[in-house]
């Protein structure tokens, strides 16, 4: 059984990745080789961070996502509700 489903790891692998590349926003090619994931999985991975505000997304020849959060501040668990929510028991 596995711990974390394949969508939560896409996104921490890319947050990682970015954090590592700081600067100029990533094409989803760039962050899929440097992560060795899935491009189109990938990208509705990406979508939703940038839907959390984790990261920003950018449209056209110099667009791309981008780290928007401190990485020192950045926790797992944000990241984790932002692409597969768990569940918790609320009573």
């Amino acid at each position: 059984m596995k711990l974390l489903s394949d969508a939560s790891e896409y996104a921490l692998r890319a947050v990682v990745w970015l954090a590592q590349n700081p600067g100029q926003p990533l094409k989803v090619r760039e962050i899929a080789e440097g992560t060795k994931s899935a491009p189109g999985y990938l990208v509705k991975v990406l979508q939703s961070l940038a839907k959390a505000d984790i990261l920003s997304a950018q449209r056209g020849s110099q667009g791309g996502y981008k780290l928007e959060r401190d990485p020192e501040t950045l926790t797992i668990l944000e990241v984790v509700n932002a692409v597969d929510p768990i569940e918790r028991i609320e009573t």
